[in-house]
């Protein structure tokens, strides 16, 4: 079974979407692991005077600040897979090379990747 069919949860052999029923719970605490991180990161970047009047930089703390709202927003809904994919696809790093002085972000940003990634794996309660 390849990747995307595991992701998208399509059985191998007709192909067809195979309904996932969600492991609500648990993927609140997801919702709200990302929710943190995402705002957590937004924070730390709107602390670094020298690149708060660049307009890329202000654009991208305003959209980890969008997607923590989003994460808050379906933690307090009813989530359904396609929403935690739409989501956790959204979310990107800040940089892939660290620029000096910006060292600090790697960790908000990992953890943010990390909490992302995780509402993309089918949890072992899910089927």
């Amino acid at each position: 079974m390849g990747l995307f069919s595991r992701w998208f949860g399509r059985d191998q052999d007709s192909g067809e979407d195979l309904p996932i029923t969600l492991d609500v719970e648990a993927r609140r605490q997801q919702l709200l692991q990302l929710e943190t991180s995402l705002d957590a990161l937004a924070n730390a970047m709107r602390e670094h005077p020298q690149l708060a009047s660049n307009p890329g930089w202000q654009a991208r703390t305003a959209e980890y600040g969008r997607l923590a709202g989003e994460a808050m927003m379906l933690r307090k809904g009813q989530p359904d897979r396609e929403s935690l994919l739409d989501l956790a696809f959204e979310v990107r790093p800040v940089f892939k090379e660290v620029p000096p002085g910006l060292e600090g972000l790697v960790g908000l940003q990992d953890a943010a990747m990390r909490a992302a990634e995780s509402l993309v794996t089918v949890l072992p309660g899910e089927r």
